[in-house]
């Protein structure tokens, strides 16, 4: 699965409904934090300035979209997505290039 750094905002008109849903997501398990294709791996909450960063791994956008469309729908929450590597597929990506120049140059 691909690693995914999400950032939001919450609009200020809806953060206290949205957080008073979020309490009971919460209380009531979390359930869709973890399913087949997604996994969230941390949230973060910077309340005053509304902002959110997610980290989480997907299998493709269907399982990002299954994930944030309740608070999109519902809060007009705005995800921008961006996949991100991990360390070891830095490594392996940099050598790989590096290998590409050194047989061109």
């Amino acid at each position: 699965m691909q690693f995914y750094v999400v950032s939001a905002v919450v609009p200020e008109v809806t953060q206290d409904e949205g957080y008073t849903q979020f309490i009971k997501y919460m209380e009531d398990g979390a359930k869709m934090d973890k399913f087949e294709g997604f996994e969230l791996v941390a949230r973060l909450h910077m309340p005053e300035s509304g902002e959110l960063c997610i980290i989480c791994k997907a299998a493709d956008a269907k399982a990002l979209f299954k994930h944030f469309m309740f608070w999109r729908s519902a809060f007009g929450v705005e995800f921008n997505y961006r996949p991100a590597l991990t360390c070891a597929e830095m490594v392996e990506m940099q050598k790989a290039h590096n290998a590409s120049l050194e047989e061109q140059g």
